[in-house]
C-alpha cells in the first residue's frame, strides 16, 4: 500500500481475508504507514525492504498512480513482486500497479494475476489463495 490506496478496496480485502480465516500484514514504503484515499491514516505492519515476500503465501498490490513513479525507482519493491512471481504466488493488483510488472521484468502475467478493482474482485481473489501456488507459472519462471 502506498499513500493515496484506495481505502474502500483496502477494508473490503482485509474483511475478506479475516472471514476467511487468513493472517495478513500492511506493507508500506514507510514503517509509519500511510494515508490512504479516505485521508485516513493506516500503519504498516513492515517496511516494503523489510517484509520481502518471501514471507507471504500471496501478495496483494494497491499503490495509488500517484505514488507509482517513486514506487517504480524502489529496487526494492521491484524484487518483491519479481519474488513473488517467480514463486508462483497469487498476485492481485490494482491498474495503477501494472507498469511495475514490466518493471520488476515480468513479460506476461497469468491467471495467478487477479485484478482487483471491488468486492467480486476481492471475493474471488480470496477464493483462489485456497490453491496456495500457481504451479502451472512454474515452468515459465525457470532458469535454463
Amino acid at each position: 500500500m502506498t499513500d493515496g490506496t484506495d481505502a474502500v478496496l483496502l477494508k473490503s480485502l482485509q474483511k475478506a481475508l479475516t472471514k476467511a480465516g487468513a493472517s495478513w500484514e500492511l506493507i508500506a514504503p514507510k514503517i509509519g504507514g500511510i494515508v490512504a484515499s479516505d485521508r485516513s491514516h493506516i500503519p504498516a505492519d513492515q517496511k516494503i525492504d523489510g517484509g520481502p515476500s518471501v514471507l507471504y503465501d500471496a501478495v496483494a498490490l494497491l499503490p495509488s498512480k500517484t505514488a507509482m513513479p517513486d514506487l517504480l525507482k524502489e529496487s526494492t519493491a521491484r524484487d518483491f513482486l519479481a519474488d513473488a512471481f517467480s514463486h508462483c504466488k497469487f498476485i492481485g493488483y490494482v491498474a495503477a500497479a501494472e507498469p511495475l510488472f514490466a518493471k520488476s521484468g515480468i513479460e506476461a502475467m497469468d491467471d495467478g494475476c487477479i485484478a482487483l478493482s471491488g468486492d467480486k474482485d476481492v471475493a474471488g481473489f480470496v477464493k483462489e489463495l485456497g490453491a496456495l501456488r500457481r504451479w502451472d507459472r512454474e515452468p515459465k519462471v525457470k532458469m535454463g
